[in-house]
């Protein structure tokens, strides 16, 4: 308890008291001072500021139960996209090497050593001294075809009945591809079909099968001389 002077009479009077007891005066209060006031509207804006923080960070975060992030809009897949298109000069000076390629849509895994997701790939060579291919690969793998000797795979277009093609290896005796016979074929039925799906005969992985969307092919994108 504090003791003040009466401002009438200057009799000590506690700071508590509401009149002196000498002179009956009123006791003058003190009054709040103005850097008081400023204090403590300064220490309200920092703990609004906080909370407001506090609040933001955990909308952010999804911890808000009204959490209204944006979900990103998938970009729209283009028909034909999954087509990629090559062309370059023959080494030997004999004109141009048209190549489209697409990848399968699924993936397999093979047991240890060639442990491990793969894709397929589809490949239409036109080769000014080879001729027109069909090439299959896979990215690891042995593939039971050799290179002296044709090999039959099945092949299927759209929900048609599976077709038995032959394939030959490689020259250079790679077991990851396969050289797929009868070009014609199999490009009169493949333009007119949206999937096709391949199996072939793998080293101790069976005949598995590898899918591949083939819609939207752009002939004048792979050559504009035939097919």
């Amino acid at each position: 308890m504090a003791l003040i002077k009466c401002k009438e009479c200057g009799t000590e009077v506690s700071s508590k008291a509401v009149a002196c007891p000498k002179c009956g005066a009123q006791v003058a209060k003190k009054s709040i001072g103005c850097g008081t006031i400023i204090v403590v509207l300064v220490l309200g804006l920092i703990i609004i500021a906080a909370f407001s923080s506090i609040f933001s960070s955990g909308t952010k975060n999804g911890t808000s139960p009204s959490n209204t992030q944006a979900v990103a809009t998938p970009t729209p897949n283009i028909p034909g996209s999954q087509w990629r298109y090559y062309n370059e000069d023959d080494e030997m000076g004999k004109g141009t090497i048209y190549q489209a390629q697409v990848s399968s849509t699924n993936t397999v895994n093979f047991d240890f050593p060639y442990s491990g997701a793969q894709h397929g790939t589809l490949n239409l060579r036109t080769h000014p001294r080879h001729g027109k291919d069909i090439i299959f690969r896979i990215e690891k793998g042995q593939i039971l075809c050799h290179s002296y000797e044709n090999c039959t795979i099945l092949v299927r277009f759209d929900d048609g009945k599976a077709e038995s093609f032959t394939a030959i290896g490689a020259a250079d005796n790679s077991t990851e591809t396969i050289f797929i016979r009868n070009y014609s074929r199999f490009i009169e039925k493949m333009f007119k079909a949206k999937r096709v799906r391949i199996s072939v005969n793998i080293y101790k992985e069976g005949t598995p099968v590898f899918e591949f969307d083939v819609s939207n092919f752009n002939r004048d994108k792979y050559i504009k001389k035939g097919k």
